[in-house]
């Protein structure tokens, strides 16, 4: 669904993203993403997050250009591509193993790029990370798919490491998203659902009294800012309400 959306995003006169690599990629699958085209409504909300988070990775790098980036659930996504790192840079993307093996096909080596094949709530994965360098660690679109203590031992891993400076940028839901996703006919159809939420995310930050939060940005305030007509207003009407309006949710924190 990502990579549809930020390939139809693309192919607009006035894209958000901009992602000219999601078509490319697109293109070498064979699959029939003309029955994704019922999602079309999630457009404004999956670009503008993959926006914000690449403006505040490009922000990162531009302040620490010796760091390390830990791109979390990675799939097939094109952020390295994006950003466009330098050569000081170390970039991690980790997604589990069979995704790897596809990314592998699909995207061209690069030079100071990592790929690491395992579950995020596998710790073993950190081992693979260098220390002592600023380190910036990526989730989109997965906490929201961790069991609470899946998403708890997540962050206990990230914040193990050692590091010179750490930066987390986090996207969830509020509690009452992951319920109603689980009436969701896509989810459904894929035999998944959300099974977790920003109070989970609080509860497993509350353990590390080091963890600041320093930014959190609305994301249907995001996309209603970027979307006209009838989906336009429908994105208002949920942002003009409390619940709407951090129904998701950019979280940026610093330990």
């Amino acid at each position: 669904m990502t990579l549809y959306l930020h390939a139809r995003d693309a192919a607009a006169d006035a894209p958000v993203l901009g992602d000219t690599h999601a078509r490319e990629v697109m293109d070498r699958i064979d699959y029939d993403f003309a029955r994704l085209d019922r999602l079309r409504g999630n457009q404004p909300l999956i670009v503008s997050r993959a926006k914000a988070i690449d403006d505040r990775v490009a922000k990162f790098l531009a302040e620490h250009p010796d760091a390390v980036v830990v791109h979390l659930g990675c799939g097939l996504d094109s952020r390295v591509l994006r950003i466009d790192p330098g050569p000081g840079v170390a970039w991690i993307d980790l997604d589990q193993q069979p995704v790897i093996e596809l990314r592998r096909r699909l995207y061209p080596d690069r030079d100071g790029v990592t790929l690491i094949g395992a579950s995020v709530t596998d710790s073993d994965w950190s081992s693979q990370v260098p220390t002592g360098r600023p380190t910036l660690v990526v989730g989109e679109g997965l906490l929201m798919y961790l069991s609470p203590q899946g998403l708890r031992t997540l962050v206990d891993t990230i914040v193990g490491r050692p590091a010179s400076t750490r930066t987390l940028i986090f996207d969830t839901v509020a509690r009452w998203v992951a319920r109603a996703a689980r009436w969701q006919p896509n989810f459904r159809e894929a035999g998944t659902g959300f099974t977790s939420s920003t109070d989970d995310l609080d509860a497993a930050i509350r353990d590390h009294r080091k963890i600041v939060l320093v930014e959190e940005l609305s994301m249907s305030a995001a996309a209603r800012s970027v979307t006209r007509g009838v989906l336009g207003t429908i994105i208002a009407v949920l942002d003009a309400v409390p619940a709407g309006h951090r129904s998701m949710v950019l979280r940026t924190y610093r330990a």
